[in-house]
């Protein structure tokens, strides 16, 4: 009889311990605190494209430069490798969707082709990717470069279109989404998975016009692939290995003010997105960024401007007050789950690129980053850490 008292209370303390556990991970509270930063001695603006993780080189672009000015540089700011990628037997040509490091090596997705490149910026291999984005950007892109390394070791980039629509609209659009495109970085072929939970929210009839373009975070240390839609509740964990099957939907709560413009499935279109992008842009919130390690990340979210600071014909006091009020929050998530209610963010710019464990880069204006002048470029890094 005793054993069973025992047994049982046994029990109910492991279940009582489990229960405890998952409430504090829902209370817990984080910060992000200055640990660290990155000085350049270049005195051009950069673009900050990406983060080797073990070898710790920045892959950058000049900001100024039609040449395409790539270079690596080391957590000491000391130039390593570099190139001009405009013109010559390396280029690629001007027009850059996205760029970041498969393995050792550095992928320049351009208009019309995969470029692959060595660490000193030797071009190994191209083969063609045909994409149609709605922004076509010169030597910068918008979003980071996920990679993913699979069960058997090959390597491949997330290569969905950068600001593009997957396929002609209508009706059938999310219905048949693959929301992951994976490029083998040997060889050049594509596989595609992935679909929109029938029951969510990008399913149900309705179309938000400009808040269906996804981010992504993968990178070698990855098991799943992960992505959320601009507009959407939803973040999605995929398994490429097991076929692009979904391993986790996280549901994320979007914080105010966030107006989207809706309207039917049915009159879903190439000119009505046009129509509300700027709408929605403007007082829509947005999952906009992802960074990460392994499946450790931070998804990165802004809120709409405050509905009564907008205004037709905006003075630029107008603008800079409506700007203000937009707000950028990270969720924190850790084993297919939120941890942590969600953290603002109310420096400067936002956080770019994962630079260690729990540490993120700083990334914006140096003129908004710094309030003197300085005569070199100061990057700032930043700890998630528990407060407390």
């Amino acid at each position: 009889m005793k054993s069973q008292i025992f047994f049982i209370g046994l029990l109910c303390l492991i279940f009582s311990c489990a229960e405890k556990t998952h409430n504090s991970d829902e209370k817990l509270e984080f910060e992000f605190v200055k640990v660290d930063s990155l000085l350049m001695d270049i005195l051009e603006p950069v673009h900050i494209l990406d983060y080797h993780q073990e070898k710790e080189l920045y892959l950058i672009v000049k900001q100024a430069s039609m040449e395409g000015h790539y270079l690596l540089i080391d957590k000491n700011g000391e130039i390593v490798s570099e190139n001009k990628l405009s013109e010559g037997p390396d280029a690629f040509g001007m027009v850059l969707l996205r760029a970041g490091f498969v393995g050792d090596e550095i992928m320049f997705v351009s208009d019309g082709k995969v470029y692959v490149y060595d660490l000193n910026f030797k071009q190994l291999r191209n083969y063609p990717f045909e994409q149609n984005p709605r922004v076509k950007l010169v030597h910068f892109s918008l979003d980071n470069l996920s990679t993913f390394k699979s069960s058997n070791g090959e390597l491949s980039a997330v290569v969905n279109l950068n600001d593009g629509y997957y396929q002609p609209y209508p009706l059938d659009y999310y219905d048949t989404l693959n929301m992951v495109h994976l490029l083998d970085i040997r060889t050049g072929s594509v596989s595609k998975g992935g679909r929109l939970d029938e029951s969510g929210k990008f399913r149900s009839g309705r179309f938000y016009p400009f808040m269906d373009k996804p981010v992504y975070f993968s990178d070698l240390q990855s098991k799943y692939i992960s992505t959320i839609l601009y507009g959407d509740t939803t973040l999605y964990q995929l398994d490429p290995n097991q076929n692009f099957k979904l391993v986790n939907q996280i549901s994320l709560k979007r914080i105010q003010p966030d107006l989207i413009k809706e309207i039917p499935m049915e009159e879903a279109s190439y000119t009505t997105v046009k129509e509300y992008r700027s709408e929605n842009v403007m007082l829509g919130g947005a999952f906009n960024e992802m960074i990460g390690n392994g499946d450790e990340l931070l998804v990165g979210y802004r809120t709409g401007a405050k509905p009564e600071l907008v205004f037709e014909n905006q003075t630029p006091e107008q603008r800079k007050a409506m700007d203000i009020s937009k707000k950028r929050y990270y969720y924190y998530i850790k084993n297919g789950k939120q941890i942590g209610s969600s953290i603002l963010w109310d420096l400067p710019g936002s956080l770019k690129l994962n630079v260690g464990k729990n540490r993120y880069l700083q990334y914006g204006d140096q003129a908004e980053i710094h309030e003197i002048e300085k005569d070199y470029q100061c990057y700032y890094i930043y700890e998630l850490r528990e407060k407390g």
